[in-house]
């Protein structure tokens, strides 16, 4: 069996991953390499990302080739939330400029792309498994190889494979799940902007995407999605034509033929995002809630900033805090952004997430 030996290894490939590896050869490592065996072709929900995400990209170097691809501006949201006025959030003070509404699946392929070209070795295949002592990875098997490196950095998303090998669990502060769908629209119907209205049993997204599409999403409580039957496609349509803001702008939309979904959407954090050889990125460190449009934020400046903690001494104990910090602000901009919705407090969704944890050691960097 072939064997292979780098500085870095990152397992997965998606923007965290890739952010991670050319942080790394904008920092001078010689020798990183990402197994990444998927084409980014699956469908995924997770297609806005917020202005300040361009200073991310420029940092990255990608921002010409981002500027190349088709994606929308998105130039704020439109919502109704906590009562029955239309509330508006725009980005025209932002100083990094307007946000995006991606092809996702074109944005991963570029990143990953941008980061073969900066020198980054790419192994197409999945990761098989990780071998571990203690608090030690020493090796991973992909693709029939042996892969051995300096530093494992594990991108791979909620599946978080190389924590579970190393035994290491998630603490949930929620669970939640979202059910989506894809739409085609008769033309610009939602404009450039995110949409976002609250209902009774959750919390309802719409934005369009490229292609002439738009991603509906429905936002509640695994348990109460069960026992509504909102898992199945026919009452989720009936629960969405009960919306006020975003039913009447898809009356001449048509379903996309199976493009019905079901993701997990928990916010949690890893119980340790960093040891001895190791280091967790994007949504294997933490999970938000889809509400804070955080997601590949997070994802890129996670990349970036383990990158920088595995070249820099003492920096696997500093992003260690830094993530704690961060996920323990989220906790408290997500319970304030679910208490100014109070229309229908008994209602099982809403009133599970009224409490604000009692202790938090920083202030969020990025708000809902």
């Amino acid at each position: 069996m072939a064997e292979h030996s780098y500085d870095v290894v990152i397992i997965g490939g998606g923007a965290a991953g890739s952010a991670a590896a050319l942080t790394l050869r904008q920092l001078g490592v010689q020798s990183v390499c990402i197994v990444e065996g998927s084409d980014f072709a699956e469908a995924r929900v997770g297609e806005t990302i917020p202005p300040d995400t361009n200073l991310l990209l420029r940092e990255l170097g990608v921002d010409r080739s981002f500027a190349s691809q088709k994606h929308l501006p998105c130039y704020g949201s439109q919502s109704l939330w906590g009562g029955p006025q239309l509330g508006h959030n725009d980005f025209l003070t932002s100083p990094y400029g307007h946000g995006w509404h991606l092809d996702r699946a074109e944005f991963d392929r570029m990143l990953l792309a941008q980061a073969v070209a900066a020198g980054v070795t790419r192994m197409n295949a999945r990761c098989d498994s990780v071998a571990c002592t203690k608090d030690r990875v020493s090796g991973i098997l992909a693709g029939g190889q042996r892969i051995k490196a300096g530093t494992y950095i594990d991108a791979t998303g909620r599946s978080a494979i190389v924590l579970r090998a190393l035994g290491v669990g998630h603490r949930f502060d929620d669970r939640q799940t979202v059910i989506w769908a894809r739409f085609d629209l008769p033309g610009p119907v939602l404009g450039h902007s995110t949409w976002l209205e609250s209902a009774p049993n959750g919390w309802w997204y719409a934005a369009e995407v490229p292609g002439g599409a738009a991603v509906v999403a429905l936002g509640t409580d695994p348990r109460l999605a069960k026992s509504a039957g909102l898992y199945n496609l026919p009452p989720w349509a009936v629960a969405l034509s009960g919306t006020r803001l975003i039913a009447p702008r898809l009356a001449q939309a048509r379903l996309a033929p199976d493009s019905f979904r079901i993701t997990a959407s928990h916010s949690y954090r890893a119980e340790r995002c960093a040891g001895a050889n190791w280091i967790a990125v994007g949504d294997a460190a933490t999970g938000l809630d889809p509400l804070s449009s955080a997601g590949i934020y997070k994802a890129l400046s996670t990349g970036q900033q383990a990158a920088r903690a595995v070249v820099q001494e003492g920096g696997m104990a500093a992003y260690t805090q830094r993530v704690g910090q961060d996920y323990d602000g989220y906790l408290i901009k997500r319970a304030e952004l679910y208490q100014s919705e109070q229309r229908w407090p008994q209602n099982g969704f809403w009133a599970a997430r009224q409490s604000v944890p009692e202790q938090s050691t920083s202030v969020f960097a990025r708000s809902f």
